[in-house]
């Protein structure tokens, strides 16, 4: 392991794995409301192709963050974040809270929307590129429980996204600190 940075600077890689899987979240979850909620099957063949459309696009998307999950999570195991920047004790206990759910709900989340598709019987696809084999067996009576503990994590990511996007901004703008600063891609706390 190595010794916090005393300057509160991410490394680079940190820095890029930390945006990238931002991006691919926000995009996956827009992307997995609209074809979710947004759009009907059997309204129209226009609407349910649009659906279909948007529902494999989405986990073209998300699928990713399984890989990126992984490869974060070598490189944190690895590689130690700096040290906090100087808060109230129950600030730390809530920042190490809030950090464990969003990695708990970058796993569960996926890994619940693979199960989903997979006990419906469809394909899952990695970025367009190739498909990935079912987490659970071709189970219809399963998939309704699926289906809504995919929409519940998801949602409960969505808001842990947001609250930890609230946090840094209050740290930037409210606390005048590093925080948001040493995560921030070519540039130094």
């Amino acid at each position: 392991m190595q010794a916090p940075l005393t300057n509160r600077d991410y490394n680079p890689l940190s820095k890029l794995l930390h945006w990238l899987m931002a991006l691919v979240i926000i995009v996956a979850w827009g992307v997995g409301y609209y074809g979710g909620a947004m759009l009907h099957y059997g309204v129209s063949d226009g609407e349910t192709a649009q659906k279909i459309w948007a529902i494999t696009l989405h986990k073209s998307i998300a699928t990713t963050t399984l890989f990126l999950i992984v490869a974060r999570l070598l490189w944190r195991a690895s590689h130690r974040p700096p040290a906090l920047a100087d808060m109230p004790k129950i600030m730390e206990h809530l920042t190490h809270l809030g950090h464990g759910a969003l990695y708990f709900l970058m796993v569960a989340v996926p890994l619940s929307g693979w199960a989903n598709s997979s006990s419906a019987g469809y394909p899952i696809p990695v970025a367009g590129l190739f498909t990935i084999p079912g987490l659970v067996s071709k189970t219809p009576e399963l998939t309704p429980y699926l289906v809504w503990t995919h929409w519940f994590l998801s949602w409960a990511l969505g808001v842990t996204v947001v609250g930890h996007m609230l946090f840094a901004l209050k740290h930037h703008f409210i606390d005048k600190d590093s925080t948001l600063r040493s995560m921030m891609l070519g540039k130094k706390a």
